[in-house]
């Protein structure tokens, strides 16, 4: 077996490791004894709290493992220019969650980081978070332009649900209740969603790599 040819199992396995370890909130949420559910998933991993490390961690396993699953679905779809868009794309996807692991939030929740060196570090770990979503799901809409003709439908529908429920929906909601925050508990629930829908997206790319593979052995 070579990297470019895996064994279905493999890639299905790869799969659902990175889309629970990017949903990672939810060793948190264990961890904390099932609280902390509300509270913006970034500033989880800020410096002090206490599952900050782990979750870094995972962060930037689920990014190799990313990069990883992106060669073979690469390797699945159709040739042409969408396929190049959607690879390179799911790779600033990837840079972008390492990135956004490394400069994290500077206080976790329920602290106020208002010196110049703290709002700097907020802004820069808020860019590469929105530069990283943002790749992802133009990824997401060039797998729907590559296979737009070829299919599988299932796949394309997927996609759609994922671009449009996980990706403008979650976002447009998590933007509002950010800037109301009322309720506040509504934050950190749509934060959640959208996140929950890029695992779900991460673990469709699986399936379909993997059924490309049975079908191409």
């Amino acid at each position: 077996m070579s990297v470019g040819h895996p064994r279905p199992r493999i890639v299905l396995a790869v799969a659902g490791v990175a889309a629970f370890l990017y949903s990672n909130f939810i060793l948190d949420w264990v961890l904390r004894g099932f609280e902390g559910m509300g509270e913006v998933v970034s500033e989880l991993e800020s410096p002090g709290e206490p599952n900050a490390a782990l979750l870094r961690v995972t962060d930037c396993v689920c990014a190799v493992l990313v990069v990883l699953l992106t060669i073979w679905a690469r390797a699945a779809l159709p040739r042409g220019v969408w396929r190049e868009v959607f690879a390179w794309s799911t790779v600033v996807f990837a840079l972008g969650a390492v990135a956004a692991a490394v400069v994290t939030e500077p206080c976790g929740p329920g602290l106020v980081c208002d010196s110049a060196e703290q709002v700097r570090q907020s802004d820069i770990h808020g860019y590469a978070s929105v530069v990283s979503d943002t790749a992802l799901f133009v990824g997401v809409l060039a797998t729907i332009l590559a296979t737009w003709r070829t299919g599988p439908t299932w796949f394309r529908r997927t996609a759609w649900w994922v671009l449009i429920l996980g990706g403008l929906v979650t976002s447009l909601l998590f933007g509002w209740f950010h800037r109301t925050e009322d309720p506040a508990w509504a934050i950190g629930l749509f934060q959640r969603l959208h996140i929950v829908s890029i695992s779900i997206w991460i673990v469709t790319l699986g399936l379909f790599t993997a059924r490309a593979e049975r079908r191409h052995p």
